[in-house]
């Protein structure tokens, strides 16, 4: 017989740490999109 986390502590502190690592992949994706942007745009005056 398994034991629920359903309303537990162990359960919140998953959807926490789960919501975070989220936030921060979303972060890092979004500086990566503007570091290869930033690139690009250095480059251009040399062509």
């Amino acid at each position: 017989m398994e034991k629920s986390l359903k309303g537990s502590e162990t359960e919140k502190n998953l959807l926490k740490a789960f919501a975070g690592e989220s936030q921060a992949r979303s972060r890092y994706t979004m500086f990566a999109k503007q570091a290869r942007k930033e690139a690009i745009a250095k480059l251009k005056p040399s062509f």
